[in-house]
């Protein structure tokens, strides 16, 4: 008859091993009604179980003589009290991090005892209440009977039986800190590297501002380097949402040197030969974009010369440039553009129309890009598994 182990465990107190040894019966009133004792555990035979998954190099004394003291009462009942602080490894998907929810199984087994011989039995569980974590939050605690095969290292026998006792704990990971340290700093830092395009071309401080944003991201990723769980395998997802906003920060930096170049260029843009490329990007788009166009240009150009022009020549004439409206008509292609403006004015006119739209061009691509990516990165999250309780497995 197989000698049957019971381990107890209820709302995470402690609970120790016990079993019934027939051998170790008797009668209380040959005693002196004496019906329990204490005893030490190696003045007796107990079983031999072990953690299958420890790291502590005492991973097979689980049940060791040097912890612990037995109670044994007159009906044979044999109590063990095993106190043990256990290092364990859990497999875990970091995919999901920092949203990620992960199942830590913790099988304990008989040391050369197959099934025939003893059976060891894990009594049920609920939610523990008492485990506490400054990073997780316990879901649930589930504890299942299991057995293992392996093959037979004895004669006349194709496999072993092994009876075995698991405990499996469900842990989430509490994202608050992530979020706060991580997420939100990358992406506010990334939304600030487009603000440079904001910044009209002929601002000084429009390129040190980009730069700046990407020497943060570049010691903000090395602070974080730390804090990333690392694996070759499945890479978080939160990993490509930071290299994403580096990405993006450090190609704010070329985009803005690329529209100053076309700002301050002194040839003309050799596209705007095509007509339909210049009214495109000369008429349409900037009213699209909510920025002057190159008329406006070319009439407020017009009447600041004009104004100067009288001034200088004495004229008793009051002119408030900013109190001009796009309704006053100034007539463009007439004589008065080619006496008031060179050739090497309205090219620069132009050229700074073309990069202003480039600006606004750039910063909704950037924008657009930024937003799609998130949305991607939330429907990964949205694909997480599902957790469920049955045999701590997620699915």
């Amino acid at each position: 008859m197989p000698c049957v182990i019971r381990h107890y465990h209820q709302d995470c107190g402690a609970r120790p091993l016990y079993w019934t040894d027939e051998r170790l019966t008797w009668d209380p009133a040959d005693f002196e009604g004496e019906d329990l004792l204490v005893m030490h555990p190696d003045e007796i035979w107990i079983p031999k179980v072990f953690l299958s998954n420890s790291l502590n190099k005492n991973a097979l004394g689980t049940t060791s003589p040097d912890r612990g003291s037995i109670i044994l009462t007159s009906d044979g009942l044999v109590i063990l009290g095993v106190p043990s602080v256990q290092s364990t490894q859990c497999p875990m998907d970091i995919r999901y991090f920092p949203f990620d929810t992960q199942k830590c199984p913790f099988d304990f087994l008989p040391e050369n005892h197959i099934a025939e011989h003893m059976i060891l039995y894990v009594e049920n569980t609920q939610t523990p209440h008492q485990l506490e974590s400054l990073e997780w939050d316990v879901l649930k605690v589930t504890v299942f009977d299991s057995s293992f095969r392996i093959p037979s290292y004895l004669p006349n026998r194709d496999a072993i039986w092994y009876s075995a006792g698991t405990v499996c704990v469900v842990l989430k990971r509490d994202a608050n800190y992530y979020v706060l340290t991580l997420i939100l700093p990358s992406t506010l830092m990334c939304l600030m590297a487009f603000v440079t395009f904001l910044a009209p071309p002929d601002s000084g401080e429009r390129i040190s501002l980009g730069v700046s944003m990407v020497l943060g991201l570049t010691v903000f990723q090395l602070l974080i380097a730390d804090m990333l769980p690392t694996s070759s395998k499945r890479t978080p997802v939160l990993s490509k949402y930071l290299t994403f906003n580096f990405i993006l920060a450090c190609l704010a930096v070329p985009f803005s040197l690329m529209n100053i170049n076309i700002a301050y260029g002194d040839n003309k843009l050799r596209l705007l030969k095509y007509t339909w490329i210049r009214k495109l990007f000369l008429e349409y788009l900037p009213c699209c974009l909510s920025i002057p166009t190159y008329r406006e240009r070319v009439r407020c150009e017009i009447l600041e010369v004009k104004a100067l022009s009288e001034m200088n020549n004495g004229a008793n004439t009051d002119y408030n440039l900013a109190a001009i409206t796009k309704n006053e008509v100034v007539p463009i292609g007439e004589p008065v553009l080619k006496d008031r403006l060179s050739s090497s004015e309205k090219v620069k006119l132009e050229a700074r129309t073309v990069a202003l739209v480039m600006d606004r061009l750039v910063l909704i691509t950037f924008l657009i890009a930024f937003a799609v990516f998130v949305i991607i990165i939330l429907v990964d999250y949205g694909n997480m598994p599902v957790v469920t309780f049955d045999n701590c497995n997620i699915t």
